[in-house]
């Protein structure tokens, strides 16, 4: 093949390496890479760029013949073809997932070249092509298959087993081909039972603020970035779910960040378990001295059989948009489920009735104990430490606990919300759950260095606004830029010790 060449740095230039024009009729974007196209997604070969340059030196490489393997796609096709209907009829891959491979199938398939002129990389055990490696893209999936054979020797009843394992796999959306067209062809290709993925979920791009995240660029903020900032990682894990780009290309801002976390987490879920609880928990004679109370008026409480009626409903929708790997559509059903509870701990007017009317008061704080239970449940694959946190409030166990189905996986229990926690059982310590969008002290001696965001004297907090105009200027500029005001902020304190 024919394959792009450094003469200044006198080597074969990875895909990464070069970037230029985007050869596809009206893309023409002007940094597509050389294996695919960021901005429409095609996956090229480098040759096929208009006016590539190096990226690591910037002069124009030249065209030069090398031997490879390639995969042999076309020979592939029916089996492949085969494979693919039965996700597409049963419905089990997004529907960006089918476009991408559906315009694969459309330009007809083609053999691919999986090994590179690198020195990085896994070599090929053959003697002709000991000087190469593999591309990453052939390599990488089979590593999904040796992770786990490191992890156990019987690792083939996962990965040779398809009539009992189901394979799901999430990404996004420039990563698709490779998972649902070479992959699948190298696995068919063996002529070996291999375990298929059964489900993909594909992501669209989540942007930030006014552009796209960039590690080179320092556009965004990233992992280490984020345990900066002090922020819980329930929160980030609530606020990147909600804004999950599944259908397509979501925005990430700081202010959008601060509203979910004060209005939905804090004002919301935070708010509605907290009242319930902190009530229980009063001594007797203004609550139940943490003692879950008897309610027997059930039968005849309208108010909470119309609760649960809306609750059950709410839950067959959660359940159906997690088997679909629906997964920000289930989180905003969990939230919903939170919005009934604090509008029927409103409606019950529960504070005059633990005076005027016992036993519907009993009714009301059984019930809602209850659904802070199932939320805990509802939220704990999106907020694990948040469900965590909320059962050693209630007094429960999460191993033997966390569950609103029975032994048979039957949810007819999560819609009787009062059958959830026992009477008599007693509660643990009710403490809030979440707080408002703030920063530490140390965070706010950055601010004030570098972008004089005025500061009160003393406050280990600021107001809102404040905190997060200081997290978009601190996310800001690139990553030298970055590094220069954290060896600032380190050589003053030094001084100051």
């Amino acid at each position: 093949m024919q394959q792009l060449y450094c003469n200044s740095c006198e080597r074969f230039l990875a895909d990464r390496l070069v970037e230029g024009y985007c050869p596809t009729e009206g893309c023409n974007y002007d940094s597509a890479r050389g294996d695919q196209c960021e901005k429409c997604g095609k996956l090229l070969n480098s040759t096929d760029l208009i006016d590539p340059k190096c990226k690591v030196c910037g002069s124009t490489p030249c065209v030069r013949d090398t031997d490879h393997l390639f995969l042999e796609l076309p020979l592939l096709k029916e089996k492949l073809e085969k494979y693919i209907d039965e996700p597409y009829v049963a419905g089990s891959w997004s529907q960006n997932a089918v476009h991408a491979t559906n315009a694969w199938l459309k330009e007809g398939l083609k053999p691919r070249c999986i090994t590179r002129d690198l020195k990085w990389g896994v070599p090929v055990p053959h003697e002709k092509y000991k000087d190469k490696v593999f591309y990453v893209w052939f390599d990488a999936p089979i590593g999904y298959i040796s992770i786990t054979a490191c992890y156990t020797p019987e690792w083939e009843k996962w990965w040779k087993n398809p009539e009992n394992v189901e394979l799901y796999q999430f990404m996004g959306k420039d990563n698709v081909p490779f998972h649902t067209v070479m992959f699948p062809s190298t696995l068919l290709g063996t002529g070996e039972n291999w375990t298929l993925m059964k489900t993909i979920s594909v992501t669209e791009y989540l942007n930030y603020e006014s552009g796209k995240f960039s590690k080179t660029k320092g556009i965004g903020v990233f992992g280490n970035d984020a345990k900066a900032t002090n922020i819980p990682p329930e929160v980030w894990r609530y606020y990147l779910l909600t804004n999950r780009p599944e259908a397509s290309d979501t925005l990430f801002t700081w202010t959008d960040l601060q509203a979910k976390c004060n209005n939905e987490l804090l004002n919301n879920l935070g708010n509605f378990i907290n009242r319930v609880l902190s009530f229980i928990a009063k001594p007797e004679g203004t609550g139940y001295g943490s003692v879950i109370p008897v309610s027997p008026d059930l039968d005849s409480h309208t108010l909470t059989l119309s609760l649960a009626e809306t609750v059950g409903k709410l839950i067959e929708q959660y359940i159906d948009a997690m088997d679909k790997v629906r997964l920000k559509q289930g989180l905003k059903i969990a939230m919903a489920i939170s919005s009934e509870g604090n509008a029927y701990l409103q409606e019950s007017k529960f504070w005059k009735l633990y005076k005027q009317n016992p036993a519907s008061c009993a009714t009301v704080m059984k019930t809602s104990v209850g659904l802070v239970y199932l939320l805990a449940c509802l939220l704990e694959p999106f907020m694990p430490s948040f469900s965590k946190e909320v059962l050693q409030q209630l007094n429960l166990c999460p191993e033997e606990h966390l569950s609103f189905c029975d032994e048979k996986g039957d949810s007819g229990k999560a819609k009787r919300p009062w059958d959830l926690i026992p009477s008599g059982h007693r509660i643990g310590k009710p403490a809030p759950l979440f707080k408002g969008l703030v920063c530490s002290c140390a965070f706010l001696d950055d601010l004030y260095l570098f972008y004089h965001i005025p500061l009160h004297d003393h406050l280990h907090y600021i107001q809102e606004n404040d905190a997060v105009t200081g997290l978009r200027e601190k996310f800001a500029g690139s990553q030298a830029e970055r590094k220069l005001r954290t060896e600032v902020v380190a050589q003053l304190e030094a001084t100051e010790i």
